[in-house]
C-alpha cells in the first residue's frame, strides 16, 4: 500500500448513486488499514476548510496541515458551484498535493463540464491538467443504486439520464 499510495492520484466521475464515494471510502479505510494517516471531505468541506485559511491568512498553512495525511480524498466535487475564490483555493490545493501526496477526487460532472461549476475556464482547465496527469482514471456509469432501490420499492420510474 506504501507504494501504491507514493503517487496516487485518483479522479472518479460518473452520475450520481454509481459508487463513486463508496469507492473513496473503501479506498481510504483500506489505506488506514495499512497504517496511513487518511483526511476525507466533502467539496463543500474542503472548500470551507480552505476559506477559513484564507480568512485567517493561513491558507498555506491549512493545506500544508492537510497535507500531513497520506492520501486526502475529496467527493462530491462540482455539487455546488464555486465561486472564483473557491476555485483557485481548490486549485492551490490539488497543485501542493500533486506529486507530494495521495489524492483522491470523485464528481458527478464529466471531466470536460467542470467549467460549469468552476467560474474560470483557465482555472478548470489547469486544475484538471494537475488531477489527471497522473492520476487513474474511473468512469462509473448506470443507474443509481438509490433509484433503483426505490423503484424495486414501487417508487419512482424517473429517470436520470
Amino acid at each position: 500500500m506504501t507504494q501504491l499510495l507514493a503517487r496516487l492520484a485518483m479522479a472518479l466521475g460518473g452520475p450520481a448513486g454509481t459508487g463513486k464515494s463508496h469507492v473513496l471510502v473503501a479506498l481510504g479505510a483500506a489505506a488506514v488499514h495499512a497504517g496511513h494517516k487518511v483526511r476525507y471531505f466533502t467539496a463543500a468541506d474542503l472548500a470551507e476548510t480552505l476559506y477559513r485559511g484564507l480568512a485567517g491568512n493561513s491558507v498555506g498553512k491549512v493545506i500544508d496541515t492537510l497535507l500531513r495525511n497520506d492520501l486526502v480524498l475529496a467527493g462530491e466535487v462540482g455539487f455546488a458551484p464555486l465561486d472564483d475564490t473557491g476555485a483557485q483555493l481548490l486549485f492551490r490545493f490539488v497543485s501542493a498535493a500533486r506529486e507530494r501526496r495521495a489524492l483522491g477526487i470523485a464528481s458527478h460532472w464529466p471531466f470536460d463540464q467542470w467549467g460549469r461549476f468552476l467560474p474560470e475556464h483557465t482555472t478548470a482547465v489547469s486544475l484538471l491538467d494537475r488531477l489527471l496527469h497522473h492520476a487513474n482514471v474511473v468512469v462509473t456509469d448506470g443507474d443509481s443504486y438509490r433509484m433503483r432501490q426505490a423503484r424495486a420499492r414501487g417508487g419512482t420510474a424517473l429517470n436520470q439520464k
